[in-house]
């Protein structure tokens, strides 16, 4: 049966595969290359598409109709929600909301099949068959959205640990004459890192015409970083009422180190709360085997010596 629904499955596939090159221009019109004008040049169209692998030929083509699909049903709260997420992990793999719902739609796809073959296939009793096809639904559900939230989270640490060397260096620039636009640019010019991405937008949508307190706004809404946004709230106040640039820098500054330096306390204050539970289940055992081990052995020989 399962050999059934495989086979079932892959002619399917080939099946969509075939009807995607079929449709695909160029390729409609076989009369240009079928045939007694074989031995003619074939049409530039077709040389383009053989060109193509078969990835660009076929899946690219499915996965865009299937992102349509999506598109289509999928709400418009669900699209943004799906959009806001990439976009504060870095927009991974070139990910748009279309493909990667649709990546879920397909591994769910996929994991119905599976589900099956596992329930039908492991030689374990019954509960624990229906636990394993509930796990890949599960993870085939949720591990896409969950890979894309650990990518934000340490996306989001690494704008964390380079947040305050950046206000550095953009004090050190302001202070030495240039404006902040030409700052933050020497500063990605010179850094590298997904804060570098995010002010390189900044510099992007400011040239096309965005106000610099809307366009520092959006990059913090985008990273959604606490220390990030008091640093752009102050800058684009200190922007609103005409305050000096390099005294809110430095002061920022100031106030970022101060702020790393309790963090790293708070990390330092948790380890030995975070020790508790490897000792107690791992290295007390073991001291304890270590420590009344041979004492044991002893007593249970003395006793046993004397008949009790």
């Amino acid at each position: 049966m399962i050999i059934v629904i495989g086979m079932l499955s892959f002619s399917c596939v080939c099946f969509a595969i075939l009807a995607l090159v079929a449709e695909t221009p160029g390729l409609r019109d076989t009369s240009a290359w079928i045939g007694p004008q074989s031995s003619r040049p074939a049409p530039k169209p077709f040389h383009k598409e053989l060109a193509k692998s078969l990835y660009e030929r076929a899946m690219v083509p499915l996965a865009g109709r299937i992102a349509a699909l999506v598109t289509a049903i999928a709400p418009q709260g669900v699209l943004t929600e799906t959009e806001r997420r990439l976009e504060r992990a870095g927009w991974p793999w070139r990910l748009t909301p279309q493909l990667f719902l649709a990546l879920k739609v397909a591994l769910l796809a996929s994991a119905l099949p599976a589900g099956f073959a596992a329930f039908r296939l492991l030689p374990v009793p019954l509960l624990p068959r229906y636990g394993a096809v509930l796990c890949i639904v599960g993870a085939a559900a949720v591990g896409p959205g969950l890979v894309i939230d650990r990518i934000a989270a340490r996306r989001r640490e690494a704008i964390r640990a380079s947040l305050a060397d950046v206000i550095d260096l953009l004090v050190v620039s302001v202070e030495a004459g240039m404006g902040l636009d030409a700052a933050v640019q020497e500063v990605i010019r010179r850094e590298q890192g997904p804060l570098m991405e995010e002010l390189r937008v900044v510099l992007g949508e400011i040239r096309l015409g965005k106000r610099r307190r809307d366009a520092w706004r959006c990059m913090a809404e985008r990273v959604d970083l606490t220390e990030l946004s008091i640093f752009v709230s102050a800058l684009c106040q200190a922007d609103q009422i005409g305050a000096s640039i390099a005294g809110v820098l430095r002061t920022q500054s100031e106030t970022m180190r101060v702020r790393r330096s309790l963090a790293l306390r708070e990390a330092a204050a948790k380890i030995p709360v975070k020790m508790l539970f490897p000792l107690v289940f791992f290295i007390f055992p073991a001291m304890f085997v270590v420590m009344l081990g041979p004492g044991v052995i002893k007593m249970i020989h003395t006793f046993k010596a004397i008949g009790f």
